[in-house]
């Protein structure tokens, strides 16, 4: 199982989701570039945008729950790595691997292209046009974390709604 981190385990700023997406990629469209910042300017503007974030509630103990029915891997859209973030809010260790958005491309298309290389069964998502995406062009099962920016969305069957990690868990985990 691939996990997301923002908005599926780290908390947004404030808690409002605004990096959730409310339009769709045409599937068969080539995928969408991204603005690449070097990463002298990056790697301190990644750390004042997600250091202070918090861990979402029961969010550790979902994913160790998770970790006892699948093997857990990290797939983020950040540019840098969360290291420092995993091992302050005691998250290192849980996942197996943890891939990092290194390429030219949006975050939605760069999980699709990571996850078409992994071909993991299922992955966690807090963004509906991601989901959507990966839903529509890989046989992944795709859970929907809810926020509200992601509801009344004209989703993809094959996406499952939950309310969060802690859902899931109870969903999936003894």
């Amino acid at each position: 199982m691939t996990v997301d981190m923002d908005g599926v385990f780290c908390e947004p700023p404030f808690g409002q989701n605004l990096g959730i997406h409310r339009t769709f990629y045409d599937p068969a469209m080539a995928p969408h570039p991204a603005r690449v910042y070097p990463r002298w300017l990056n790697a301190p503007l990644d750390r004042l945008r997600f250091d202070f974030r918090r861990p979402m509630p029961g969010a550790r103990g979902a994913l160790l729950r998770l970790a006892t029915v699948r093997r857990l891997v990290l797939v983020t859209g950040r540019r840098t790595r969360p290291r420092w973030w995993l091992r302050h809010h005691d998250f290192d260790g849980v996942f197996e691997a943890v891939y990092v958005n290194q390429s030219g491309l949006g975050s939605a298309h760069y999980k699709q292209t990571l996850l078409r290389r992994l071909q993991p069964a299922e992955h966690v998502e807090d963004d509906g046009r991601t989901a959507q995406l990966l839903a529509q062009t890989s046989d992944t099962l795709v859970y929907l974390c809810d926020w509200p920016r992601n509801r009344d969305l004209p989703l993809d069957t094959r996406i499952i709604r939950v309310g969060g990690l802690v859902d899931l868990a109870s969903r999936l985990a003894p």
